[in-house]
């Protein structure tokens, strides 16, 4: 009766679990108690201990299972929102009705998130070529990060992975680059710039500056 006991409320923990977000992939603290060795064996034999370990294991499991499925869902909803942006700016180069048309390149989006490790920001910049123009676009890309440290306000430029504060680009229609950055904990970043350069040109012939959303600097201070 004690086992069977157990058992529906393990199972109604996997239960209240399910509707809610993922966390810790951890069993439940009061199974936990009773599991252990010196506890469990005082006050039940070995086989009901057995039985009570396994059916811990088995929550572990489900959590585990249940934790994956969330970052799937997560990945899945991402990579629909690409395609679906893609599809819109298909639809518009397609249609011709973009909306500055005499314009040969322009910046489609450009954003900045907090990422899910301390210090850690995730941006997304996608170009597009305006009007009719069909030949490729050659050039460089450049991004500031507007920083706040000690009270102090800095602009550092963000560096590829050979260390280069350029980004080269090469492309025809449209470029979409996603990357991610990290600074100090101690370190608060407020902007974004980035400069767009065109190989036979000195000056950059593009630039946007985006601020880091009040939400997502809220979201940052609860996480350091």
């Amino acid at each position: 009766m004690l086992l069977i006991g157990l058992l529906a409320y393990g199972m109604f923990i996997v239960g209240q679990n399910t509707v809610q977000p993922a966390t810790a992939v951890t069993a439940d603290p009061v199974l936990e108690q009773i599991l252990e060795s010196n506890s469990c064996l005082e006050k039940y034999d070995a086989t009901l201990c057995a039985q009570l370990a396994e059916l811990v294991r088995q929550l572990q499991i489900s959590n585990a299972t249940r934790a994956d499925l969330v970052k799937q869902v997560k990945t899945l909803d991402e990579e629909n929102d690409r395609l679906r942006e893609d599809l819109s700016l298909f639809q518009q180069m397609i249609s011709g009705n973009e909306e500055s048309p005499d314009v040969e390149l322009v910046i489609h989006r450009f954003s900045m998130e907090a990422g899910q490790l301390p210090g850690e920001y995730l941006y997304t910049l996608l170009l597009a070529q305006g009007g009719q123009r069909s030949k490729e676009f050659k050039g460089r890309l450049e991004f500031v990060v507007g920083l706040l440290q000690n009270g102090e306000e800095k602009f550092i430029s963000l560096v590829d992975e050979n260390a280069s504060k350029e980004f080269p680009i090469n492309f025809r229609f449209y470029h979409r680059l996603e990357k991610s950055f990290q600074i100090p904990a101690d370190t608060v970043v407020k902007s974004l710039q980035v400069l767009v350069y065109e190989n036979s040109v000195g000056q950059s012939i593009l630039t946007k500056t985006i601020q880091l959303s009040r939400k997502a600097e809220d979201h940052v201070r609860k996480k350091t």
